[in-house]
């Protein structure tokens, strides 16, 4: 019998993605960001959330997907890379889904570096949702750079 994984979906640009539940801390919405001289162009920059400075990763910027307003639905998905808190701006946050190991498939060999952001991929509703690899979404000289900006 096959497992059972709760995932988030979530929109960034006009995609759909997903995420484990389990490394969701929390969903916000919007905060005023403070800008940071001299970080990957996907930074929006930092912002207070209970005393923690925390980094906030544009997405959309991360894919480089075209620019979207942000509007109502927008929030922050407050997630944990590698012991570090890290805000995730996406477009609008959907549904909590529960979705068999089984029906996950490896994701499609990509050009360029789009792979390697995702764990894999699962149909659900009439859409295809790429599963995120948190870990693998900022490379190991980001991570050094992000744990410069975080504060406890």
């Amino acid at each position: 019998m096959s497992e059972l994984r709760q995932l988030c979906s979530f929109t960034v640009g006009s995609e759909d993605y997903a995420l484990d539940i389990m490394r969701i801390k929390e969903i916000i919405q919007p905060q005023k960001i403070t800008s940071v001289p001299k970080v990957p162009a996907f930074i929006e920059g930092v912002i207070e959330l209970r005393g923690s400075i925390l980094p906030v990763v544009d997405l959309r910027k991360r894919f480089d997907l075209p620019a979207t307003p942000s509007t109502r639905a927008s929030k922050y998905v407050i997630v944990g890379i590698e012991g570090r808190i890290v805000g995730l701006v996406v477009v609008a946050v959907g549904e909590v889904l529960r979705v068999a190991d089984s029906e996950i498939s490896a994701a499609p060999a990509l050009q360029g570096d789009a792979a390697q952001y995702f764990a894999g991929v699962c149909r659900h509703g009439g859409r295809i949702l790429f599963i995120l690899d948190l870990d693998r979404i900022l490379t190991s000289t980001e991570k050094i750079s992000l744990s410069g900006l975080t504060r406890a």
